[in-house]
C-alpha cells in the first residue's frame, strides 16, 4: 500500500511517501507560511524522484490541526481534491497525535504534546479532547512531573526558559526538528487507521481565526 501524506499545520511543511509501512521518501521545508506555493511542486518532485504516479497512491493522509488556519486549509484542499478526483480514501490525524508519535516512549517519563495557540495559550490534549489552556495553567497541571516530563511541540521552544525553570531542563531537551509535526510520522500512523471518504475529513480549528474574532468584537 502506498500512502501520500502532507503535514501543513504550522510554519513548517512536509510531504512523505510511505509504501508497506516504510518511508520511501520525504521532504521537509521550513520557509514560513508559504505552503500554497510549495505543496504541489514538492509533491510532484517527490513522486518524480521515486518514479511514482499520483494515480498509484492507495491512500492520502493529511494533518487536521490545530495550528495555522491557512496551512491547514491549503493542505486539506489539496489532499481532499486528490482523494475526490482519484476516488481514493483519505484519513486525517490531529497534529498533537503526530507529535506524540514522533517520540519513543520512555519509562517513568511523561510525554506531553503541546502547540502554541498564541496569546499565552497552548493547544493540549485533555482526556483525548484537544483544548486551549493558558500556559500558566498548563505548567501548574504538570508540576507534579517535574524532571520526569518531556514536552514535544513548538511551545517547548517558545516557553523554553519558563518550562525549564518550572518543569526541569529535561522537559525542553528535544532538538528543534523533533518539535515539529512531520509527514513521515503521519504516514506511518495512517497505515493502521481505517479509511475515510473525503467528505468526512474536516479541519480541526478549535477556535475562530484572529480575523474572525476581531471582526466579532468590532460589531455593535
Amino acid at each position: 500500500m502506498k500512502i501520500l501524506a502532507v503535514e501543513s499545520s504550522g510554519k513548517t511543511f512536509s510531504v512523505a511517501l510511505n509504501e508497506n509501512s516504510i518511508t520511501i521518501a520525504s521532504r521537509y521545508y521550513e520557509y514560513g507560511h508559504i505552503h500554497s506555493e510549495i505543496i504541489i511542486p514538492s509533491i510532484e518532485m517527490m513522486l518524480k524522484d521515486t518514479n511514482t504516479s499520483l494515480e498509484s497512491i492507495d491512500k492520502f493522509a493529511i494533518s487536521a490541526g490545530p495550528g495555522s488556519f491557512t496551512g491547514i486549509r491549503v493542505g486539506m484542499t489539496a489532499m481532499k481534491t486528490f482523494a475526490q478526483v482519484l476516488s481514493k480514501p483519505i484519513i486525517s490525524v490531529d497534529s498533537l497525535t503526530i507529535l506524540e508519535k514522533s517520540v519513543i516512549e520512555q519509562k517513568s517519563i511523561k510525554v506531553v504534546a503541546a502547540i502554541d495557540a498564541l496569546r499565552n495559550e497552548v493547544y493540549v490534549k485533555q482526556k483525548n479532547k484537544i483544548i486551549i489552556k493558558h500556559v500558566d495553567s498548563f505548567i501548574k497541571d504538570l508540576k507534579k512531573y517535574k524532571n520526569k516530563i518531556l514536552i514535544v511541540g513548538n511551545v517547548a521552544e517558545i516557553y523554553r526558559e519558563k518550562f525549564s525553570k518550572s518543569l526541569g531542563k529535561y522537559s525542553v531537551s528535544l532538538p528543534h526538528i523533533m518539535n515539529m509535526p512531520k509527514a513521515e510520522v503521519l504516514a506511518s500512523i495512517a497505515c493502521n487507521l481505517a479509511n475515510s471518504n473525503y467528505t468526512d475529513i474536516k479541519p480541526l480549528y478549535i477556535r475562530r481565526s484572529w480575523a474572525e474574532e476581531t471582526n466579532k468584537k468590532q460589531k455593535p
